[in-house]
């Protein structure tokens, strides 16, 4: 009987080792491809598995459900962490359930927005990389709720959105991804203001509409500071601005403007209508906003591009010099 009992024992220990070293090798099996999981909200340990067994992954699945509900039993603060998941062919099995108890790997996107897009091109790149909705991602930034939390005294957030590369959770929602603009659009607003002390005595509303006509004027960094000034000056003297850009965003897009596109009738035609328009036309970066704040001081009311590829203009205070000047770009534009 004594040896019966030593033979079963023996047995099962053989059973148990093999089945250790089985489950180990099952731990450590990589995961083949490149895989893109979505786990949703307050998940069951059924739930995990099933979503990665339907994935060719924690197979066989009964094993690895009866292992992670003794697992999660043993360690109360365990938790699963809902998300979308990015994993590498290299990923095993233990990587995939470490991740998903982690929050970690959850697969996340780098969004570039340039410098000088409108509110409605933030919305087109959104939708592009999250696959958020465009409609819903403009609704939410011009809400009533969202203008109020971030102190805006406008109808729309155009301008607010501050352009930089930014990485989102690719389940990101329209709400997250707006208030990380937003936040990062007020943090550097705070850190700028702070070190110029706003010595021109404008709302926040009122800088980041001019620096928007400034970021959309030049390219050429170096130019800013005195194309803010020269405006400053047309401001002063109660001149209009006679922005292209202000017309173009007026008219929804960027195109050459002709002489019948100046005189539309719209709050942003600066041709029209002396003073800034009523905001911002796009959303300045850091170096346009600086250059509004620290402006470059002289006497210029006139400038024009030069028309040779460089982005850069001239710039007078004469209207005579100013029509020589235009005559300059044209024969430019001829040559190049």
């Amino acid at each position: 009987m004594l040896k019966k009992i030593l033979i079963f024992i023996i047995l099962l220990l053989v059973l148990l080792i093999a089945g250790a070293l089985y489950f180990t090798a099952r731990l450590n099996d990589s995961i083949g491809s490149e895989k893109i999981i979505k786990m949703p909200k307050n998940a069951s340990v059924s739930l995990v598995v099933d979503t990665f067994n339907d994935n060719d992954m924690l197979e066989p699945g009964w094993l690895f459900t009866v292992w992670l509900k003794v697992y999660t039993m043993l360690y109360d603060d365990l938790r699963i962490h809902s998300g979308v998941y990015k994993f590498t062919a290299d990923n095993t099995n233990i990587d995939v359930i470490k991740a998903v108890f982690s929050g970690q790997q959850r697969y996340v996107v780098k969004i570039t927005y340039p410098e000088g897009i409108t509110l409605a091109d933030f919305a087109a790149i959104t939708a592009r990389y999250l696959d958020i909705d465009s409609t819903d991602f403009v609704n939410n930034c011009n809400s009533p709720q969202t203008l109020k939390k971030y102190g805006i005294k406008a109808k729309t957030a155009e301008g607010y959105l501050f352009p930089d590369t930014y990485n989102f959770y690719f389940n990101a929602s329209a709400v997250q991804v707006c208030d990380k603009l937003f936040k990062q659009g007020n943090k550097v607003w705070n850190d700028i203001a702070t070190k110029y002390k706003n010595k021109l005595k404008m709302t926040k509303h009122r800088i980041l509409t001019l620096a928007s006509i400034v970021e959309a004027e030049t390219p050429v960094p170096n130019e800013r500071a005195i194309v803010a000034g020269l405006y400053l000056n047309r401001l002063r003297i109660g001149m209009k601005l006679d922005a292209d850009p202000t017309v173009q965003y007026a008219l929804s897009g960027k195109r050459k403007l002709t002489y019948r596109d100046l005189k539309v009738n719209s709050p942003y035609n600066t041709y029209v209508y002396k003073g800034l328009p009523p905001g911002p036309i796009c959303s300045p970066g850091r170096t346009a906003i600086e250059a509004v704040f620290n402006y470059k001081k002289h006497n210029y009311l006139y400038f024009v591009a030069k028309g040779n590829g460089s982005g850069e203009h001239y710039f007078t205070s004469s209207y005579s010099r100013h029509l020589n000047n235009r005559t300059l770009y044209k024969r430019n534009k001829r040559m190049n």
